[in-house]
């Protein structure tokens, strides 16, 4: 579900072009950059533009050509609420020298004269996406890949996750994505965020999801070890697949610093929305529950805690930022408002399975009314 379209591609086109060429110190010649589209499959918390750049080299006359990625700071359609943008480039360029594979980042403008917002460039990374729309389990590339090359792909995401909760965020420096303001503890942190900030994402008057949030409150696990970096947003849609095997991870707007259960929680859940969720079929080949957690255990060496805890925090999220499309989409006029938007009601009726299984609530207690 893209970002509605908030410039004109033409004018875009040769903004980058003299960005870009501004950028060449020293070196003569323009850098041409052909036509600005925007990728079907992109998601709603930013602006991302596709374009290919190309430049002769002074040293031998060759021409390079340069596919890149553009991706805006959000600002109209802001799915969060507050301005992270400095925190996302910064952990960017320190991922850039890591394991973790991370498309490069060549350069990023702070300021918003050029495109009207900062912005940053990345060189574009070529393979396949599972889709979110439509879901991956009913169509697309992974559907059709046989079962063993499917249960690679999966395994590979875990690996991913693996890789990213194995990297020291203290020797990294990557305190700044802590949220002091909120409280201490990691989990403490985002509970008080997620409080303070439903009505910002139209959930408050939701009731399962307040619901949900109590029933997190009342059975808040501890937070024992050192906390390590989180993805966020882990699921196989922000996996760039070369083959089998993850060439790059894609989308940190969510990273934060807590207990690995909550990413790999997130990863579950997300595909669970996107197969029982929405009443699709779950592809044959992927691993369950139950193997992706000995899988994760085995890889890292972690033995995996509280996950039922951090499957409910998913759920909860999952809700509490489809409310908030829902909200920007009325917003912005493509949808009118008190469209019953089934992207958010999936979701409320997932959580509300989800606290179900826990012996949360009953059902007649929790839809919304």
């Amino acid at each position: 579900m893209p970002v509605p379209v908030q410039r004109d591609p033409e004018q875009t086109r040769r903004a980058l072009a003299d960005w870009l060429t501004a950028r060449r110190k020293n070196r003569s010649g323009e850098v041409k950059v052909g036509p600005v589209r925007v990728p079907g499959a992109a998601g709603f918390s930013g602006e991302i533009l596709l374009c290919d750049a190309e430049w002769t080299e002074d040293e031998d006359g060759t021409t390079r050509r340069e596919p890149l990625a553009v991706r805006v700071a959000p600002t109209g359609h802001r799915l969060y609420s507050d301005d992270r943008w400095t925190e996302q480039v910064r952990l960017l360029e320190i991922l850039d020298g890591t394991d973790v594979p991370v498309a490069p980042l060549l350069g990023h403008e702070p300021g918003s004269s050029v495109l009207g917002a900062p912005f940053l460039v990345m060189r574009r990374i070529e393979g396949e996406v599972p889709a979110d729309f439509p879901s991956y389990h009913r169509e697309g590339w992974l559907a059709g890949l046989p079962p063993h090359s499917r249960r690679a792909a999966w395994l590979g995401g875990i690996e991913m996750l693996a890789a990213i909760h194995r990297l020291d965020p203290v020797a990294l420096g990557l305190g700044f994505l802590d949220r002091p303001q909120y409280g201490t503890g990691h989990l403490t942190q985002q509970l008080a965020e997620y409080t303070r900030l439903l009505p910002y994402y139209g959930a408050d008057d939701n009731r399962t999801a307040t619901a949900a949030l109590a029933w997190l409150y009342d059975h808040q696990p501890d937070e024992p070890g050192a906390p390590r970096l989180l993805w966020g947003d882990a699921r196989l849609g922000n996996i760039i697949y070369d083959g089998e095997t993850p060439a790059a991870v894609l989308d940190w707007e969510m990273a934060a610093l807590g207990r690995p259960e909550s990413d790999l929680a997130w990863f579950l859940h997300l595909d669970r929305h996107l197969s029982e969720g929405i009443g699709a079929v779950r592809l044959t080949g992927l691993p369950d529950r139950a193997e992706t957690v000995r899988h994760y255990e085995r890889i890292t060496g972690h033995v995996v805690q509280d996950l039922e805890y951090y499957e409910v925090f998913a759920a909860f999220r999952f809700c509490v930022l489809t409310a908030r499309v829902t909200r920007l989409l009325e917003e912005s006029g493509i949808m009118p408002p008190g469209t019953d938007f089934p992207l958010h009601r999936n979701a409320t009726r997932l959580l509300e399975r989800v606290l179900e299984e826990r012996g949360a609530r009953s059902a007649e207690e929790t839809v919304p009314g």
